[in-house]
């Protein structure tokens, strides 16, 4: 008898759902993930699900008349990438005489 048991890729933590992303240009990625590890993207699906049922289907719009020009929108300014606030500094390394010398001084 063979028994399937599904583990975070994170931390190995049981029960896992396997979740996977695809982008445009055909790339995929697919990870076991945990409740806790998986929250980002549950967010993202409740997010998505109450969209789709909140959205009401758009009217047509009204045929215009073709003396009216037509302006192209102006592209949004992109933005500076955010910034990274998770890095950690290293902690300074003190010899055994340094830690002495300090708590002499």
């Amino acid at each position: 008898m063979l028994i399937e048991v599904r583990a975070c890729d994170i931390d190995r933590k049981t029960p896992a759902q396997n979740y996977t992303i695809t982008a445009s240009d055909g790339r995929s990625i697919s990870k076991d993930l945990c409740e806790e590890h998986a929250e980002p993207f549950e967010e993202w699906l409740e997010e998505a699900g109450l969209d789709e049922e909140e959205a009401e289907p758009e009217p047509e719009p009204a045929k215009e008349e073709e003396s009216a020009p037509v302006v192209p929108k102006r592209p949004a300014p992109k933005r500076a990438p955010a910034k990274k606030t998770t890095a950690r500094r290293r902690p300074k390394i003190v010899s055994l005489e340094e830690i002495e010398a300090q708590k002499k001084g």
